[in-house]
Formats: structure tokens, sequence, C-alpha cells
């Protein structure tokens, strides 16, 4: 508090002025929860500004008598109004993050809170009790613990209360159903019948939304395809022609810049195509780390120690150096031989190394995550179960009665887990109990919401047939809507592969015809030493385009990667073979 006092009473003059500029950045702050008065956030923005303004000039000053370079000085000159520019959109990018983040999760908050008043909770208690879920409800629990604040600490009325969450929303979801809430309840209208049918709108909403992404991400993927043709095309064809005639054309790209395209630009590119790609898909709010941790654990010291023994030593010692005749340089020939190559020219060697090496050290990661893959499937289960279950109940049976007759029968990936929960109950473990421990070894997130629902309704109020079959007709939308979204997002997965494909043989038939021609022997052996390894490592980050558009996740992309590599190091292999 000290700094944020210090800051605010020595530069609240230029924060006035900012939020005269900028005046937008009080609304910003609020939706964003950063916890500090927009004046204050102003004089802080103001603060930086002022220091990157003192530092960019003395920055110049240095650079007129250490680098003079009118470039740096036009960057220096910049800088200041950049680094306030930042510091005003800043609020607004974690706001939308924020609002991104609830937006995922609403739905499922909004299925719940109508579970409960139907179970006979007021919506306030309902609200309120959204906190024993914050292990699931992350983001929205923060909205349940701000309406306790308000109305337990400060007394709000909780209508008032709800009326400054609206405000302070920054998703528009929630905006709107909390200000329908409250017209609902000051026009005396049925409280239980507006959540459960915006409950269901929001999920009929998520439906909808799966097939305009599925439009956009066929844009983005369309001019993506259109980038990696023509671009790497071009320049592959330019630079051959600059280095197989030198002496005749006397322009074209140099070594240096075309490794700067392949190996820089293109990856970024990529890079840029999976980044927009998640933030067009729609995301579980709950991520699974542990694939990917798997997956840089094991993939990082592989490609290291493979990269050393299989390309490097091979490219830097001389030809009859003992360290050349490695297990890897041996496992490599051995898969030349099982093709029918042998002896391949000394310019696809690092291709070939890199392709082995790309295909192996990417194994354990993807049979790591087919072992957790599988247990994603157990949302299928759940909601098979949770029908059933609404069908038991109505011959009369309790709840924990009902769920030890289901255990006998197959839910697939759920049925260990049931009959675990079936053993329980029969032995008298209280419900809540067996479903919080079970809910730890669950790793689908939508899983555990079912469950945490189910639990509650059962709890509070004895697991009626109506709210059951409310929560059933919940859990089929949302595997509706998986099923939606992988129908929409697998066809697009096809225009990475032609990508990669596409490329890999018109640059291949390229080297091959090069291979032909009067050049030099050593400039060709450079160039295409320089250009077939960008083409399996663009594959290989093709591949996990290719997975991040088909599933939503990266980790996905694994097994395409590994395809499309193997396909790439096919075509260098096979396709000079139909050249001669």
């Amino acid at each position: 508090m000290r700094f944020w006092d210090w800051i605010y009473r020595h530069f609240n003059w230029i924060g006035e002025r900012i939020l005269k500029w900028f005046p937008n950045i009080s609304d910003s702050v609020k939706k964003s929860g950063i916890h500090v008065h927009s004046e204050v956030y102003a004089s802080f923005t103001g603060f930086m500004f002022l220091v990157s303004l003192v530092a960019s000039i003395s920055l110049i000053v240095l650079a007129v008598f250490l680098f003079p370079n009118p470039l740096l000085a036009i960057i220096l000159i910049v800088l200041p109004t950049i680094v306030l520019l930042l510091m005003v959109s800043l609020p607004s990018f974690i706001a939308a993050n924020r609002a991104s983040s609830i937006d995922g999760e609403f739905p499922f908050l909004s299925a719940y809170l109508s579970t409960m008043v139907m179970s006979g909770l007021s919506p306030y208690i309902a609200f309120e009790r959204v906190l024993r879920g914050s292990i699931i409800f992350k983001r929205s629990s923060e909205l349940a613990q701000r309406f306790i604040l308000l109305s337990r600490v400060l007394g709000r009325d909780p209508l008032t209360a709800f009326d400054e969450l609206a405000k302070r929303a920054a998703s528009s979801r929630v905006k709107e159903t909390l200000s329908g809430y409250i017209a609902t309840v000051k026009a005396g209208g049925d409280v239980i019948d507006y959540l459960n049918k915006r409950s269901r709108l929001l999920f009929s909403e998520m439906l909808v939304g799966m097939k305009i992404i599925a439009d956009r991400l066929g844009g983005l993927l369309e001019a993506y395809l259109a980038m990696v043709l023509l671009t790497m095309i071009s320049f592959t064809v330019l630079y051959f022609v600059t280095t197989g005639f030198a002496g005749v054309v006397p322009f074209g790209l140099s070594s240096e810049g075309m490794f700067f395209f392949l190996y820089i630009v293109m990856p970024l590119l990529s890079g840029v195509i999976i980044y927009l790609a998640d933030l067009l898909q729609y995301k579980d709010p709950y991520i699974d780390w542990k694939p990917y941790i798997v997956f840089f654990a094991t993939f990082i010291p592989i490609i290291l120690v493979l990269s050393l023994f299989g390309i490097l030593f091979y490219l830097m010692l001389p030809p009859y150096n003992p360290l050349r005749l490695n297990p890897v340089t041996q496992l490599i020939g051995r898969i030349l031989l099982l093709f029918g190559v042998g002896n391949p020219p000394g310019y696809m060697y690092s291709t070939i190394a890199l392709s082995t090496a790309l295909i192996i050290a990417t194994i354990p990661g993807f049979i790591y995550y087919l072992y957790t893959s599988r247990e994603y499937k157990v949302v299928k289960g759940i909601t098979r179960f949770l029908r059933d279950l609404v069908e038991v109940r109505k011959t009369g049976l309790p709840p924990e009665r009902s769920i030890i007759e289901l255990s006998s029968r197959d839910y697939g990936v759920f049925t260990q887990y049931l009959r675990k929960v079936a053993m329980e109950l029969s032995i008298g473990v209280p419900l809540r109990r067996i479903i919080d421990e079970l809910m730890k070894k669950i790793r689908s997130w939508t899983g555990q919401v079912l469950l945490f629902i189910l639990t509650d309704s059962i709890e509070v109020g004895g697991g009626t047939v109506e709210v059951l079959e409310n929560l059933a007709w919940f859990a089929e939308s949302v595997e509706a809507i998986e099923d939606e979204k992988k129908r929409s997002l697998r066809t697009l997965m096809i225009v990475p592969y032609m990508g990669g494909i596409l490329s890999a043989v018109t640059v291949i038939y390229m080297v091959s015809y090069m291979a032909k021609l009067p050049v030099q022997v050593g400039a060709f052996g450079q160039a295409a030493g320089l250009v077939l390894p960008s083409i399996v490592l663009n594959n290989y980050i093709m591949g996990l385009v290719a997975g991040k558009i088909s599933s939503g996740r990266l980790i996905a992309g694994l097994f395409h990667a590994i395809l499309l590599t193997l396909i790439s190091l096919a075509a260098i292999l096979i396709l000079p073979l139909f050249m001669g």
C-alpha cells in the first residue's frame, strides 16, 4: 500500500490527464479485477510513461555518441508512446481474458444454479454455495465471493449486490443473466423457469457457436495454406536459382536470408495460426497440463542426444572419424536399407537424421497422451448413467440405492469408478465424501462438474425425478456440443496435411531437378542441406496445427506431427527415384 500511496501522491497530476484522454480506463479496471482504483492505476500509468521517457532520452544521448543509428533513434523516440498505449490497454486485455475464461464456465454454473433452485434452495443461497465448488468453478467462484462480500459484509440487499456484480462483470453472459434475473424478480416472475430457460439458451448458443467457429477456422486455414505454399515455393525457387546460377544471376536470396525465412519466419507463422485458433476455439476452463509436462520432459533430452550423435557429429567431424560410427547413424542406415535406399547423397543425411530424431523423441509423449486421452471418454459414461438414473428413480428407489443398482451396467470408462462408488455406498460411506475423492481421479473437467451437480442435487433436494431429468438434459447437451465440435473441426485438419504434403513434394522435386543440372556440387549440396531439413521441421509443426484445429488441444497434434514427418521422410527417400 505504501507504494501505491506514493504513486498516487506524486503522480496524480498526470493520472488525471490520462483519465481525461482515455476515459474508458475506469470501466476496464473494474471489469479486469485489478484491485486498485482507476485514479491510482492512471497515476501508475503516468509514472511508467515518465520512466520510459527518461530512459529513452538517456539512451538516445548515449546512442548519438556510441552507436549513431537513425533506426535505433526512431525506436527510442517511439518507446514512451508504446509504453503508454500498452499500460492503457492492459486492463482491457485482462478483462477480455477474464471474460473468456468465465464464459467457458458460466453455462455449467447456470445449470448448477437452476438445479439447486429446483431442489429447493433460494437463488441467493445457491449462488453462495458456488464457493463450495471453487476448485471446479475457479473463475465463477470469484463472483460468488464478491456477492458474499457485498451482501453479508457490506450489507447490500441481494438484488443490489447482483446489480453491482452485473456492472462489474467482464462477461456479457454474466451481465445478461444477472440483469434478467433482477428484472424477473422485480416483475414477480417465475425465477425457476427463468434460470432453467436461461441455462438451456446458453447451451444452445454454445452449439450454434461451434458452427460459426468452424467457418472462421476454415477461412484462417485457407489463408495459412496459401501463405505456406506460395511463399515457400517462391522463395525456394529463387534461392536455388541464385545458388545454381550464381555466376549468371546477380540477384537473389542469400543463405542467411533463406535460413531466417525457413527456420524462423515459417515456424513463427505456424505459431501465430495456433494462437489465433486458440482464440477462436471453445476451450474447457480447466487444462490438464500433465501430458504437456511429460512430452517436454521426454522430448527435449531425447532430441538433444539424438541431434548431437546423429546430426552434429556427422556434419562437423571428418569423414573417417570413429565418432561418426555411433548407434544413431547405424540405426538410420538400417532404416534406409529397410526402405530399399542405400548410400544416400550427403546433403540428404541431415534431413533423414532430423526426421528420425523428431519421430523417436515424440513417441514417449504420444504414448502418454494416448493413455490419458482415454480418461476423457468418461463424460459419455456419466451421461448414459444420468439418463438411466432418472429412469430408475421413477420406480421409487432412493438415489443411493439407484446408484448401487446401476453399478452392474457397462458405462465404458466410468464403470470402474461407478462400481467403487456403489461399493462404498453399500458400506455406509457418505456420498459427498465418495464423490470428493472420485473427482480427484477424473481428468475431465466436464465430468467433474456433472458429478458435483449430481451430488449437490441429492444432498440438497433428495435428487427428485424432475431435478435429475434436468441434469440429464444438460449432460446430453454437453455431449451434443462435443460431438458437433468434432464433426465441424475434423474436416479442417485436411488443410495442414495438404499444405505439408504439397510443400514437401514440390520442394523435393525442385531439389531433384536441380541435382541434374550442371551446377557446382558444393553450392548445390549446401542449398539442399539448408532447404530439406526445414521441410521436415515445418511439416512437424503443421502436424501440431492439425491437432489444434481438429481437437482444440495442441498435444493432440503429436500423432499428426509423427505422420507428416513420416510422409516427408518417405517423399525425400522415394521421389528422387522416380526422377532417375
